[in-house]
């Protein structure tokens, strides 16, 4: 990450309990991920679509908030292209209004 933060776990862990809280079926987190043993932290999910309205939502949820804090993560870090997008989308992030104050 430009800001140096890929080292730290915390985002991970945050997109991990996002996508809880989001209804995903299956969250898990996990670390290696073909770079070695400890080396990289990883969320993933899993949602059921079985037709039903309730399965419409939680997949409308999951998949909103779990690409969207991907952009949050890279406006944190400082990525231009990541901020742009926020503000295209209507994402709010109170660090952008904090960054431009500075």
């Amino acid at each position: 990450m430009k800001d140096g933060s890929d080292a730290v776990g915390d985002w991970e862990v945050l997109n991990v309990l996002i996508n809880t809280a989001a209804g995903g079926s299956w969250i898990s987190f996990h670390h290696g991920g073909g770079v070695g043993m400890g080396y990289s932290l990883h969320a993933g999910m899993v949602i059921v679509a079985d037709g039903s309205e309730r399965a419409e939502r939680r997949l409308e949820s999951v998949l909103t908030t779990d690409p969207g804090m991907g952009v949050v993560r890279h406006v944190d870090a400082g990525y231009d292209k990541a901020i742009e997008t926020a503000k295209e989308k209507g994402i709010k992030i109170p660090m952008i209004n904090e960054a431009g104050d500075q």
